[in-house]
């Protein structure tokens, strides 16, 4: 068993604290009771996470918050570098299991940047590569993205300027993906070319998502169901901590108008 460094884990430990109260905060007479630690070392652990900017403290009320070190280093951790790393190897599994093409998009403004790009063993014809930029209402990895970052047809019209008939389209394909969890595009972008896809949030907010290519001839209505299903649950067992396939939530009552 390795060793402990005690001053080391007394510090990672307040930082834990602080990460679990919020915007709350704690008092430190409330986090060394927590620790079931001593005031006075907890006080010198704060002031060290305070110099590095891994803590703060509202100097009217004493409470003590996480920093702004510790979030900008949860954002370096899942920058798109690294979420693409992760998501590769997502990716790899996810076209492994279904023998289809698999892409991974970031969102870049209102379009979707296409950073990976797994073949099958049968390869099919799509137009695709690394790199490229496709408006993300015209795709299945845009409307997974749209699913999560929007709330409402005014919000999507608001956001994104389109003609009436097609913002009304839209509205009603990322209401599907809200309320399914993931979203679907058949032979809009592409003939011949079906699509279903998976955004991936942190904190309600897309980071990125991942899409199943299939030519239409094998992409009836249960099999794109049960793909979506399977991708997200694919996502759900490889994320880390932080990260979570977009939310599943009840349309019904959606300010649509």
């Amino acid at each position: 068993m390795s060793q402990r460094l005690a001053g080391v884990d007394r510090a990672l430990s307040v930082m834990e604290s602080l990460a679990r109260s919020g915007h709350q905060g704690l008092a430190l007479g409330e986090l060394a009771s927590e620790l079931e630690l001593d005031k006075a070392a907890v006080h010198r652990i704060l002031a060290t996470l305070k110099a590095r900017g891994f803590a703060s403290q509202d100097y009217e009320t004493g409470i003590y918050c996480v920093g702004p070190a510790l979030l900008r280093m949860t954002d370096d951790y899942f920058s798109h570098d690294t979420l693409r790393n992760i998501l590769h190897k997502v990716a790899l599994l996810v076209s492994a299991e279904a023998n289809e093409l698999c892409h991974i998009g970031v969102p870049d403004g209102n379009h979707v940047r296409y950073v990976d790009k797994i073949e099958p063993e049968l390869a099919i014809r799509v137009y695709s590569h690394v790199g490229i930029r496709n408006p993300m209402w015209t795709t299945a990895l845009g409307r997974a993205l749209l699913a999560v970052d929007t709330a409402s047809t005014p919000d999507l019209a608001s956001r994104l300027q389109l003609p009436d008939d097609e913002a009304t389209h839209l509205a009603q394909v990322v209401g599907e993906a809200r309320s399914r969890g993931y979203a679907t595009e058949t032979e809009e972008n592409e003939k011949g070319i079906s699509c279903v896809a998976v955004a991936v949030e942190r904190g309600g907010v897309g980071q990125a998502a991942v899409s199943l290519t299939v030519p239409s001839e094998r992409m009836g209505s249960e099999r794109m169901d049960h793909l979506g299903l399977r991708l997200r649950t694919i996502l759900e067992e490889q994320l880390p901590p932080g990260l979570k396939p977009q939310s599943i939530m009840n349309t019904t009552s959606e300010g649509n108008n």
